[in-house]
């Protein structure tokens, strides 16, 4: 069976569960592999829809995929599988399996498009739903443009949503069709169907954004009427109520020691470009008319309470520097942020600190162009638990320790699937912190599943990081700059080694697209596996390409696609990892060329059998992604930059303090003649004086953009393990800069 059938089944805790535990549940899965269901069992969020796969329902339109490459309309599927319609006439039909009065669906237009689908329900025709392609297709390199000229096309789908007026019972069959007038084509990846109950009615001890001139369904900008409900509410120890209605704000609105209520997320609804309920200490946007915002207020807010109700902005392209998030600034003291449905804003919830004390929970983080979740510097003791997030434009939750660390936070029971960039979860530094419990599915570029890091300059890893209990399916990628695939679960001390303890217990990864398990650049020196299940892998169940140390116990491996470990840093590179039993189905090695994966039995497609290869010597540049270092570095450049096949990233050396020295492991003795010196494309001209140390004298070499920023360096061949070039000049800055370092044979 393919990876991505399912049953016609609705699912349950992104799980194909037995009929019995999705009826006892009554919630919504994802698409898991056949016979792995339970592996999802317990994990993810708990939701109130159930979800159908466009695929498994009746159509005549054309089922496309199953496809894993990024880019493309059923890469970017559920399930990596999706329905077309292309013309009058073709449909998808649901058939209900628990009453519902509402639909969410994800759908594609080319881009520029717009039009109605009409919505049939029991075969009458219900109303026609407008779609358009405004808050999908980005283009270009990170962070992104709105110009199809710049190429690579992505992140396709959007959401909408509708309330169908009454209540069908099961049985009832919804159709999607295009008729005349409609658009097309679409293609409709997936729908959600809720019993949503009636909206909330007032609270007594309340004040209402209409008592201050709110007004719900026009266009006129209430932010002013928000504000000054919300400093009465303040005032008078009351919250302040949001009725039914959709209210347009116009700048963010400053929440602090506040409870904010709506009737219920399908009820209360903010829009507008400014959409956005922030706390104190939020910086402040670009600084231009064309990005306004609000001046920070500083200091952090407490006490805050953001109940049922929905923000549905207007974003429609990334501007890192513009906050136009759902909700920002630091909100710690005890604040909640509970049941909202957060969709078309830049980041759903970006959280500077330093702060503490805050829950994240039950919300819908939907169709962001940035990430879904941020804890950016210096946050502690939050908890981030049973949200569900789709569709991202980056990572879907984060914790990013930049200036200050995070600290003992919790990222538990949340449902991630299709970041359309970077991972599902990522830990970028910090101390203590746990991520357990989770589900994640179908990550598209840069990234995959589950990532634990020291990047983007975040304060080093420390204490111990928990990674407990979740499951990742269909995670990983063939990286579009590495051109390499990514793990479900990676490592990557990329500034510097990753040196805090690490325990990764009891971990599922399904159906993986390339490796399960990778470690790259800087070493990682204190991790612990105890319980991890590897249930089909494209190329390996391990992909070495810096040297872990730690322990190793009940890792078991099935379906692997090519072998076992990926390793040609030499037989040492796996001995760090002590052997605590109980693992198998890694045995295989290999070394050479990039493969490209092969899925068996355990993930779909056809069975191989895998290489039983020990390492040899690869072809093409033998410096990739081998083990490096460096006699100093600046922060933010490490010596990794130099062998990642990345020419806009970077090592920089310690500056004003020649000579400085990048040496190269590459795992055992190979034989190398010729380098390959490279410099960003972007940089201005330049010569630097370099060495290879017992190889070639110091020599002056030539770096100019008009060729391409390239040096060749050309010697005897010589067989050698490690390489050292010695910088001892450099007439573009005082430090030694390579942005790529290759070694050929010939």
């Amino acid at each position: 069976m393919s990876p991505s059938s399912v049953s016609s089944a609705p699912k349950n805790r992104f799980g194909a569960l037995a009929a019995a535990v999705i009826a006892a549940a009554g919630l919504t899965i994802a698409t898991v592999p056949a016979g792995n269901a339970a592996l999802a069992a317990g994990r993810g969020a708990t939701v109130p829809f159930l979800e159908q796969e466009a695929e498994t329902a009746a159509t005549n339109g054309s089922v496309i995929g199953p496809n894993r490459a990024a880019g493309t309309l059923a890469g970017e599927a559920s399930g990596r599988k999706a329905v077309t319609l292309s013309g009058q006439g073709q449909y998808v039909e649901f058939t209900l399996t628990a009453p519902a009065n509402s639909i969410d669906f994800r759908y594609s237009l080319p881009d520029f498009a717009s039009g109605t689908i009409s919505l049939y329900v029991g075969g009458a025709h219900n109303r026609d739903i407008a779609l358009t392609s405004k808050y999908a297709w980005y283009y270009g390199s990170y962070p992104f443009t709105n110009n199809p000229a710049d190429g690579k096309a992505h992140h396709f789908y959007d959401e909408t949503r509708a309330l169908l007026g009454t209540s069908y019972p099961a049985g009832t069959k919804i159709k999607l069709q295009a008729d005349a007038g409609d658009v097309t084509p679409v293609t409709v990846d997936l729908a959600d169907f809720e019993q949503v109950g009636a909206a909330a009615t007032r609270p007594a001890n309340s004040v209402s954004v209409t008592d201050y001139g709110a007004t719900a369904g026009d266009t006129s900008d209430d932010a002013g009427a928000f504000d000054s409900a919300v400093a009465a509410a303040r005032g008078q120890g009351k919250e302040v109520w949001i009725p039914s209605g959709t209210f347009t704000l116009g700048h963010h609105i400053t929440v602090d020691q506040v409870t904010v209520r709506g009737a219920g997320p399908w009820y209360s609804v903010l829009t507008g470009p400014r959409a956005g309920l922030f706390g104190k200490g939020e910086p402040e946007s670009c600084g231009t008319p064309t990005y306004p915002g609000n001046p920070a207020v500083p200091g952090v807010s407490s006490a805050v309470k953001l109940y049922d109700f929905a923000i549905i902005g207007q974003v429609d392209a990334r501007v890192d520097c513009d906050q136009s998030n759902a909700i920002g600034g630091a909100l710690g003291g005890g604040s909640v942020v509970q049941n909202l449905w957060l969709q078309h804003t830049k980041v759903g919830l970006w959280l500077d600190g330093p702060f503490d004390g805050l829950t994240v929970s039950g919300n819908r983080i939907l169709d962001q162009t940035a990430d879904g979740l941020n804890l950016h510097q210096g946050i502690s003791n939050v908890t981030v638990t049973n949200n569900f997030l789709r569709n991202t434009g980056d990572d879907g939750l984060a914790m990013w320790s930049e200036h200050a660390a995070d600290h003992h936070n919790t990222f538990s029971f949340n449902t991630v699937l299709l970041p359309i960039l970077a991972n599902n979860i990522a830990v970028y530094g910090g101390h203590d912190n746990t991520v357990s419990d989770n589900v994640v599915a179908d990550n598209q570029d840069q990234g995959g599943g589950l990532h634990i890091a020291n990047r983007f300059s975040a304060v080093p890893l420390s204490g111990t990081t928990t990674v407990t209990r979740n499951t990742a399916i269909r995670t990983g990628v063939l990286d579009s700059n590495w051109q390499f695939g990514v793990g479900a679960l990676w490592f990557d001390g990329r500034d510097s080694a990753i040196t805090g303890r690490i325990d990764v217990v009891d971990n599922d990864l399904l159906d993986n697209n390339y490796e399960a398990i990778q470690f790259i650049d800087g070493a990682t020196t204190d991790v612990h596996f105890d319980g991890v299940r590897i249930t089909g892998a494209g190329t390996f169940a391990w992909q070495l390409q810096s040297k872990p140390s730690g322990s190793v116990k009940n890792v078991v491996a099935t379906g692997i696609g090519r072998a076992g470990v990926y390793n040609c840093m030499g037989p040492d590179a796996m001995s760090g990892l002590a052997d605590q039993g109980g693992n198998s189905g890694w045995t295989t090695t290999y070394c050479g060329s990039w493969p490209s994966p092969v899925y068996g039995s355990d993930n779909g497609g056809t069975t191989t059998t895998p290489p039983t290869t020990t390492p040899t010597q690869p072809g093409g540049n033998l410096a990739l992604h081998k083990s490096v270092s460096a006699t100093g570095s600046q922060g933010g450049f490490p010596p990794g930059n130099a062998v990642d096949g990345n020419t806009n990233s970077y090592w920089e050396s310690t500056n004003n303090a020649f000579p400085q020295s990048l040496t190269v492991d590459f795992g055992s003795s190979v034989s190398v003649s010729r380098l390959v010196l490279k410099l960003p494309p972007s940089w201005g001209a330049r010569t630097q004086t370099v060495s290879v140390d017992g190889v070639k004298a110091a020599a002056t070499y030539t770096f100019d953009p008009a060729s391409g920023n390239t040096a060749t360096v050309t010697f005897p061949a010589t067989a050698q393990r490690t390489l050292r070039l010695t910088f001892t000049g450099n007439t573009g800055w005082p430090a030694g800069q390579l942005s790529e370092l290759e070694a050929y044979s010939s």
